[in-house]
This record gives structure tokens, sequence and C-alpha cells, in this order.
């Protein structure tokens, strides 16, 4: 009789079984949202549509995270055609419309950001190659600046400066201080952390004079245009010349921001300034309809506020279901809450359209006023006893940054390409003074 003995296997088929168990063990992990490189357990995501260029204003992955205990609640209480999405209470540092200024600091330190030298067109030049900006802004920059060509037959204009670095805020600052004083730093040139440059949303324009030097743009003559036009292409003249108490910056007639549209258009109209919009519109909530902002041809949109759920990492935001046919946008607003922008354009039922406000009510008491004097750099003396109406541009040097120009010495401004296209619509008068860094907020 034979022994019984055990089953002898080919080394080659347990290789198999070896591998096929690899395999599936793989796929399991795969399906089950497990990231292999690191062993963390990834959040499922259910995205939504929304257009390419507004696809950076969306905050958070959709319906990725924990809702508040009420989210059912206020679903039920909805406008047709809407659903609740969840977003991170600390986006309300990120998106277009956030509001820095001396008494909100930048949270985010440039995101997004290409190089202007590179995607700019032939409309507009740029002081260096260094230059960068959030990629949301070039597509709209560059159609404002070729509309303004093709209404002035001009390309003077340059982008003297866009995003800065925290790092680099704090130098021109501190240098700022050393060469022009204290009271003119505090005038025209912001806190490290508390630039609007930081953000990567904003830019300073410069010009060519006869003599071939760098000017800041004076909002002047043909230039009087950009300011006039910039909110058909979402810009904002940043700081204006009556505003100067609330903004905390002297009157710069240099520096746009990108907001986008509708928002440049209904500030340009009446007239404000960011800081009374972005504290304007809390009070437009979907509880008493929004802000009906119709622009005519150009579409119609409806404007309401969300805050921050306080008690949760997390807060609910109504937002249109078909996102196709009725497009929105979420930004935070960088103090408490979300700015929802849903254009109705092609919506003519929805039914925000028959609930929102037209009508610009706003309370400006509750703008916090920055106590400062105006200051003239014309007349800037440190001795401030020194009030004589002969005292102008006596102490003009501290106004002229040297060490600017030793920095960049080696390099050479393309000047001739804008001089021989000049039209000669800048007049700096008497006083022009070179482009000084410093002076850029």
């Amino acid at each position: 009789m034979r022994k019984t003995g055990k089953m002898s296997v080919p080394n080659g088929f347990l290789a198999l079984i070896v591998v096929f168990i690899f395999i599936a063990g793989i796929a399991t992990m795969l399906v089950s949202g497990h990231n292999i490189s690191t062993g963390k357990q990834k959040n499922s995501t259910v995205s939504t549509s929304v257009p390419e260029t507004d696809s950076t204003d969306i905050l958070a992955d959709i319906d990725s995270r924990a809702v508040s205990p009420n989210a059912f609640e206020e679903e039920s209480n909805l406008p047709n055609g809407y659903r609740l999405i969840t977003v991170l209470n600390e986006d309300i540092y990120k998106g277009l419309l956030i509001l820095v200024n001396y008494q909100y600091e930048s949270k985010i330190d440039g995101e997004n950001l290409v190089n202007l030298f590179d995607n700019v067109t032939d409309s507009v030049g740029v002081k260096d190659n260094d230059l960068f900006i959030n990629n949301s802004v070039i597509e709209p920059m560059n159609n404002l600046f070729d509309a303004f060509k093709e209404a002035k037959g001009s390309t003077t204009i340059l982008i003297s400066s866009a995003y800065r670095s925290k790092i680099n805020q704090t130098h021109i600052y501190s240098n700022s201080v050393r060469d022009t004083g204290e009271k003119s730093t505090a005038y025209y040139v912001a806190v490290p952390g508390y630039s609007e440059h930081q953000t990567g949303y904003c830019f300073d324009t410069a010009a060519i004079n006869y003599n071939g030097e760098m000017v800041e743009l004076d909002g002047e003559g043909d230039f009087s245009w950009l300011s006039d036009n910039c909110g058909d292409y979402g810009f904002i003249l940043r700081y204006p010349e009556d505003k100067t108490n609330i903004t905390g910056i002297g009157y710069e007639s240099w520096h746009f921001r990108y907001v986008g549209v509708p928002h440049s258009t209904f500030i340009n109209k009446n007239k404000l300034c960011l800081e009374e919009y972005i504290t304007g519109l809390q009070k437009y909530t979907l509880d008493n309809g929004g802000l009906l902002i119709d622009n005519g041809s150009q579409g119609k949109w409806v404007v309401f506020y969300v805050p921050k759920l306080e008690a949760f990492n997390n807060t609910d935001i109504p937002v249109p279901i078909d996102s196709e046919k009725t497009p929105y946008t979420v930004s935070g607003d960088n103090i408490g809450g979300f700015i929802v922008t849903v254009d109705v354009t092609k919506d003519p039922s929805n039914e925000l359209i028959s609930k929102a406000t037209s009508n610009w009510q706003f309370d400006n008491s509750s703008i916090v006023i920055k106590d400062f004097v105006d200051y003239d750099p014309l007349n800037d003396t440190e001795d401030d006893s020194d009030s004589s109406e002969n005292a102008v541009g006596d102490n003009n040097d501290d106004w002229e940054d040297d060490s600017f120009w030793d920095e960049y010495e080696d390099d050479e401004f393309e000047y001739v390409d804008y001089y021989d296209e000049y039209d000669g619509s800048y007049d700096g008068g008497d006083y022009a003074e070179n482009y000084d860094e410093n002076n850029y907020q």
C-alpha cells in the first residue's frame, strides 16, 4: 500500500497565487479611497459643474464634509432649484472678494500665481520678468489693456508691481520708513501682512514720460479711461481719492484690484470703496432675497451673504443645483462669512429674482474710519511746525528712494518700445517724480 503524503504544489503556481492576492489588495484599497503612499483616508467628493473661469472661486469640495445639525431643516426652506453645499469656515480667507486692509490681515500669501511677463498681450508692458499675479486676473487684465489700446492707441503703460510676498513687503516697509519717514510710510505703504498685494489680485501701473522715466500713472488725460472703464472688465480703483479715511491708504491712481463682474460695475456705479461694499453686503442675506445687480445687456446677478457658523468648522451655503444654467461663485470676505454670486441672466424664472432688491441701502456708520491726517508728499517735512506755503518741495528729496535705483541700476528697462508710441497724454507737472517702489501700497 502506498503511503499517504502531502500534495506537492509547483512553485510557479504558488507565485501566481501571491501575485493575485497582492493585486486584489491594491484594488480593494483604491476602491475604498485609501491613499497607498500616505496611509491616510481621502475624502470622497462629488464635483459640481462650474464654468472654468469661475472654478477657482469655489472654496471647498462639494458635499465632502460633515454638515451642521440643522442642515436638513435648512434644506427644506431653500428656494426652488437650490441645494446646500458645505465649505470650511477657514475658507472665508479665500476668494476674489476678500477684504485686506489695515484691519484685516491677508491669510494667504499668493495662490495660483502665473508669470506676468509670459502671459500679457502687447498692449501692456511689464517692468520685470519676475512679476506674478493670480491666474484669474490675467484674461480680464489683458482685455482691459487691449481695450485701452484700441480706445487711445497707446501702449505706454507698464505693470510695475503685482503680487508681493509678506517678506518682500517687510523690506519695502522698512526701507520706506528709513528713506521717507514714518508719516509718509503710514499713508502709502501697508504694514507687512496687511498689504493687498499679498493676495495676488491687484497690480500697480506706471507710464513712461518724455524723458524715458517710469512714473506713477496719474489717472488723468487719456489714463482716466482706465478708472472710468475698468469696472466693465472686473476691476476697481482700489484707493479712491475721497475714501482715504476708510481704506487707510492715500489716493493711488495707479492701483487696480480685481473683484470680478458684477461687483466691479456696482462698486464703480455707486462710487463705493471695497470696504463699503463688502461691509454693506452683510445685510443682503438669502432670507431677505439678496442684492439684485442688473447690468442690462451685460447680464443680471443676485448676490447674497452667508455668515459662517461659529459653532462648527463648516458652513452650509445655498447654491443653484443646475450650475450650467445658473452659474455661481462663492468667495470669502476675510471677515466673517461668504459672498455668493448667482448669475441669473439665463434663468429669468429664478426664484431669487422676485425677492432680491436693487436698492442699495448701507449704513456708513458701521465703517471704521482710520485716524490719520491727509498727507501731501510734496509738502512733506519731518518738522510739522513748518507750515509755510513756501515749504512746497522743501523736503522732496525724502521721496526719492535712491536705494531702489541703486538696486536696479544694472537693469535696462525697454523704454524705447513705449516711448516711440507715446501719445503725450501724460503731464507730470513740475513735481513729476521717478518711479519709487516704496510709494506703492
